[in-house]
């Protein structure tokens, strides 16, 4: 990218007591509430693949920016305050448009757009952080912060912050150009703060080292959040053995009779409840839509399966039905976790019975990260139906239920007893309990 304009440190200054004064930044009702909602926006995706390392295909642009996203949401979730959200959740396509139209949907304070720059010539180096033009929604500081952080790391940080305005005549009113980027163009027509972060050159073997594996990656996420958190005022959480919570609230219910059905299956309209109820960004009295045809609007799951037909958790098929009422398969269940937790499919997952299978790469995202684990002949039988003891199983090892709180609980059920296998493990999902390990 060429870099049209520079910020100097006064001007930074500048900026921000204009917008105190005027009392246009977003940023002083964030602090007010000490409620920050962050969307992370990884660039590229689907069709777009963005740029390739000198490392190799499997370092493609796209690819990396998704999974250093899915690094810098788990340290933003260690902070008191963060309420974060991903525009993409697997590999698929959008447009500017609509990964503003989400960032709007959820209420984004900031949109960060991630990137890894890249150049014909292989000696530049180094990260850079692009804030917009528009002193409204313009983030310096943010950006400072940012390159602050990767410096420390080592990286090369003199490109600084810099703005690029239109080159194509787009204007944001009368007088003036809108940004060159389109997504922070979008952001800015939206009334949303952003910065596209480059973190550093794919095309650079001198910087393969700070991207070209997990840990790498991970100590750019833990950069980013770090300058994310000094930006907002943002605290990392107390917590005590690792328990940043004194009670946990159930997720997953039993059924009138006072049954819990623990070898029973669970329908797709029940996991999407579940886990739109489990989501941050979901709001139960906000109104949302779907235009699936099987989901009616008097259905009691519609509002769980319109938010996550909303934000890209689930789609319909080809004929535009979400089937609720059918139960849903070990597979999709699989889809439905990796794109709750922001896991990208990657791979094979080695399981004898999932090779080919369309699920196999979410399936293999899950078992490198301890969610699932084959049966005594290393199958996963991806066809059969989600039970839901295997349901809380799993759940309790995602949302860090694991292993289970030591807190006594009364069981509610009569269909359980405390021979069962699954026993502590139903309750830790369907009793309200305070955390204690």
């Amino acid at each position: 990218m060429s870099r049209l304009v520079k910020y100097p440190i006064w001007l930074s200054a500048v900026l921000a007591a204009l917008l105190l004064l005027l009392g246009t930044c977003r940023t002083l009702e964030v602090h007010a509430d000490n409620i920050v909602n962050i969307v992370i926006d990884p660039a590229h995706g689907g069709t777009d693949q963005g740029g390739t390392s000198v490392g190799g295909v499997e370092f493609q642009e796209k690819a990396m920016t998704f999974k250093l996203a899915q690094y810098i949401r788990l340290e933003l979730m260690k902070y008191s305050g963060a309420l974060v959200n991903l525009t993409r959740y697997a590999d698929y396509h959008m447009t500017y448009a609509e990964r503003t139209d989400y960032a709007k949907k959820v209420g984004a304070d900031i949109v960060i757009s991630l990137h890894f720059n890249s150049s014909a010539d292989r000696t530049v180096h180094g990260a850079s952080v692009c804030a917009s033009g528009l002193w409204e929604y313009t983030k310096p500081d943010l950006g400072y912060k940012v390159l602050g952080e990767l410096d420390a790391l080592g990286i090369d940080t003199s490109a600084g912050v810099y703005t690029r305005a239109s080159e194509t005549g787009l204007m944001w009113d009368a007088e003036r150009l809108a940004d060159f980027s389109g997504m922070m163009r979008e952001c800015a027509y939206a009334g949303i703060p952003s910065i596209s972060i480059d973190h550093c050159y794919l095309t650079s073997y001198e910087d393969l080292i700070y991207y070209n594996n997990d840990i790498a990656l991970k100590k750019l996420a833990a950069a980013d959040a770090r300058a994310i958190a000094a930006e907002y005022g943002l605290t990392l959480k107390k917590s005590e053995g690792n328990v940043d919570r004194t009670n946990d609230e159930p997720y997953i219910n039993g059924y009138e009779d006072r049954s819990f059905r623990p070898s029973g299956t669970i329908t797709r309209a029940e996991a999407a409840t579940m886990l739109a109820k489990l989501s941050d960004s979901f709001d139960p009295n906000a109104q949302y839509s779907t235009k699936l045809s099987d989901v009616p609007e008097w259905a009691w799951y519609y509002k769980y399966v319109a938010y996550l037909n909303s934000v890209g958790f689930i789609t319909g098929d080809v004929y535009g039905t979400y089937r609720p009422d059918d139960n849903m398969s070990k597979a999709e269940f699989a889809i439905l976790a990796c794109r709750y937790l922001g896991l990208q499919p990657s791979g094979e997952s080695g399981f004898a019975d999932c090779s080919g299978h369309m699920a196999d790469g979410y399936i293999a995202a899950l078992r490198v990260n301890g969610y699932v684990g084959g049966d005594e002949n290393g199958e996963f039988h991806p066809y059969d139906d989600m039970i839901r003891s295997s349901v809380v199983m799993m759940m309790n090892k995602i949302l860090d239920r694991y292993p289970v709180c030591s807190t006594p609980k009364i069981n509610p059920f009569y269909d359980i007893r405390p021979d069962f296998w699954a026993y502590e493990h139903i309750l830790e999902a369907a009793v309200a309990h305070e955390v204690h390990r």
